[in-house]
This record gives C-alpha cells, structure tokens and sequence, in this order.
C-alpha cells in the first residue's frame, strides 16, 4: 500500500452502531468501507473481495479476532498480506507487544476517534512496518 486516501477498507463489530460509526468516520476520510456484523461473514468477504486494509473488533461472539486474523492468515495471497487491526474496548488485557506479537498491523482503543483512524492508515498505507497503536497507546499509558 502506497496512498492513505480511497482504501478498501473492511471493518467488523458484532455492535450494530459500532459499524454505523465506523463506516462514517470511514467515508468521511475518503474511504470504501464494507460492514461486516461478524467474524464470520467478515472471513466470506475476505475469500471473495480485495481489502486493503482490515479494522476487527476483537471480542465478538462468533469467534475473536486473533481467531479471525489466523483464518486469514490462512488464505492465499493477496488476502493473506491485508494488515489487520484489532479494535477493542479492552485496553486492560492487552500491550501492544502481545497485539504485534499476535500478528496484528495494529490498534485503535474504544471508543475511537476519527483522528486516532486517519493515523493509523495513513501510517500502514506509508508501509511502516512498525506496530501502529496511536489509540491504543494513549490508553495504555494511563495505567
């Protein structure tokens, strides 16, 4: 990925306004969002469209998003490469080096803003390989 602007871009709650929201930052961005209400309607898009990038929630009740992300580190090229990020309200669990060393792109704690979401694309879609947490890691450094 080589621009920050007009990326496909999946993202994936099981909370229906999570979504709504979500998909407006999204557009609002200049972004192709596609919904997704579960992991596994998710994996169906993923076996069958192009993303560049992909935004998951990580509890949700039909499988996790560790689960998620090794199903689609499963698949084939390109799918297998798409960065995914863990979106989740569970800061408390979680370092960024335990996300990075899940395999994760990066992560955006809850709730989300449109700024913390313009930064981490823009930094994933410049090819830094290095763990993106802009929202994450604020809530992380409070504890």
């Amino acid at each position: 990925m080589t621009q920050s602007s007009g990326l496909r871009i999946l993202h994936i709650d099981d909370v229906e306004i999570n979504l709504l929201v979500l998909d407006q930052m999204l557009t609002m961005l200049g972004h192709s969002p596609v919904g997704a209400a579960s992991g596994v309607a998710a994996f169906e898009l993923m076996e069958s469209s192009r993303f560049d990038l992909v935004l998951t929630d990580f509890h949700m009740p039909d499988v996790t998003g560790l689960d998620f992300l090794k199903n689609v580190k499963a698949l084939r090229e390109p799918a297998r490469s798409t960065p995914v990020v863990v979106v989740t309200a569970d800061v408390m669990s979680f370092t960024n080096a335990t996300l990075r060393e899940m395999g994760f792109a990066g992560a955006l704690a809850k709730p989300i803003t449109a700024e913390a979401v313009r930064k981490v694309i823009a930094a994933i879609s410049d090819g830094n390989d290095q763990f993106i947490g802009d929202g994450f890691a604020r809530a992380m450094s409070g504890r």
